[in-house]
């Protein structure tokens, strides 16, 4: 897969999230219907998640915050 600059994707999937995060796309879901990430946006015409650079910053920041009360 070539390495795409992220900044001129407006939108990622799931997937990508995933791999971002460094953690199993089953994980992203997970962390999802517990509520313990918050849901982004979805696309109105196939219900697909949309996620931006900022859903994933939230994350990692959450993530920080739990390894950091460890």
């Amino acid at each position: 897969m070539p390495n795409r600059n992220l900044a001129s994707i407006p939108y990622l999937r799931t997937a990508e999230v995933a791999d971002i995060l460094r953690v199993t796309k089953r994980t992203l879901k997970n962390w999802l219907q517990k509520e313990f990430i918050a849901e982004p946006q979805r696309n109105p015409s196939n219900g697909y998640r949309q996620w931006t650079l900022e859903d994933i910053e939230a994350v990692r920041r959450l993530l920080q915050e739990r390894d950091g009360a460890k």
